[in-house]
């Protein structure tokens, strides 16, 4: 392996973090949505399943066959603990929202949605559940998917997938306050809904070098693949066979596998990955987190400008500022004592994950915290 494989995955995650950014910021401008904007924002949707599917794939690759002593120290460390904070945190945001705009109290609102966020993944976070399950399941079947072949878990993991989120794209939701609230949101959380990104990954960075060698020897398809399957998808969202713009339907699992392979063979084809997209994988993780509220801020000031501005300008903005700011939050969180633990680590950049490590590439990678969002 070289250093190569380090660029692969800074391109895979920053494409992909940019992707959720955008999405947000053209639901933020673009109120009126026309054809043209659903269809882009369906097409958007990737970015989540890809970062579950990085997590697999890195946690595979870094430890094929034992894993290490400290596996659930640093998880807990660096992806429960901002799960939790951050929860907290955009908890007591929207309940001091609401008690400023209605006369209910602020204990009362915050615990509402405070035990929704932490418990049932009730804000954006809650793709770090999703996460956390697959460690829970490399962890205890890792033994096992080692030996089992892949030409069995892929596609019984597909069907399994296909079948659980085919039942809550297709049957109507249960006529009640509980139901109605598991169709809309919480079927997302359960790992059946993602078993096909866990095995996928588990088994492109576990057979790393057959990965590779088949986008390779497919590069035509692969290329081909999300141009064909993405028209497909916008088909199917026009005539009503997808009603929502989620990354939660059978369609999309099949867009993004497509398009991972695209990206993936992209940067192989690369010489090197420019800078720019090292440097937003760094901060993906606290861009994630963080670019919700500073597009809530975004929003107050652009509302108060006594003059319209064209909404791809809007979504410019949103995704400039968002971005650049959420960068800037990270940046002073980590360098705060313990305010890694909230906004999540840096990531180490090609340069200095070289120049401190002073080893070979292969040993760079497996050092690194590439197996975070």
């Amino acid at each position: 392996m070289n250093k190569k494989t380090i660029d692969e995955i800074f391109l895979m995650r920053s494409i992909a973090c940019l992707s959720i950014v955008f999405l947000h910021g053209i639901a933020r401008s673009f109120l009126e949505e026309n054809g043209i904007i659903a269809s882009i924002s369906l097409l958007l949707t990737f970015g989540t399943p890809t970062f579950v599917f990085i997590s697999e794939f890195i946690l595979a690759r870094s430890y094929p066959e034992k894993l290490p002593n400290n596996f659930w120290g640093k998880r807990v460390k660096y992806v429960l603990l901002p799960y939790l904070l951050f929860g907290t945190f955009y908890a007591g945001s929207k309940g001091l929202e609401l008690t400023l705009s209605s006369d209910v109290s602020f204990v009362s609102a915050f615990g509402q949605y405070w035990w929704k966020h932490l418990l049932l993944g009730d804000y954006h976070g809650y793709f770090i559940l999703i996460i956390l399950q697959f460690y829970v399941l490399h962890y205890f079947f890792h033994e096992n998917l080692k030996k089992w072949s892949p030409k069995i878990v892929l596609p019984v993991s597909f069907i399994i997938s296909a079948l659980y989120l085919g039942f809550f794209n297709f049957v109507p939701s249960i006529q009640t306050s509980v139901g109605q609230y598991i169709w809309d949101k919480f079927y997302w959380i359960p790992f059946l809904g993602w078993l096909f990104y866990f095995a996928l990954a588990y088994y492109s960075g576990r057979y790393y070098p057959v990965f590779v060698s088949y986008l390779k020897s497919y590069s035509r398809i692969v290329v081909i693949a999300p141009i064909l399957i993405g028209s497909a998808c916008v088909f199917f969202y026009h005539h009503g066979i997808f009603s929502k713009i989620s990354s939660k339907q059978i369609d999309i699992v099949l867009f993004t596998t497509s398009m991972i392979f695209l990206i993936y063979y992209l940067g192989l084809k690369l010489r090197r990955v420019p800078d720019f997209f090292v440097f937003i994988s760094q901060y993906s993780f606290g861009i994630y987190l963080f670019h919700p509220l500073f597009m809530a801020f975004i929003f107050i000031g652009l509302s108060v400008i006594p003059f319209n501005i064209h909404p791809l300008i809007e979504t410019i903005i949103y995704v400039v500022f968002s971005v650049g700011l959420s960068i800037i939050a990270t940046y002073i969180m980590n360098k705060i004592p313990y305010g890694h633990y909230v906004s999540g680590k840096i990531g180490m950049g090609r340069q200095k994950r070289i120049k401190e490590n002073n080893t070979t590439p292969e040993i760079i990678v497996r050092q690194s915290v590439v197996d975070r969002p």
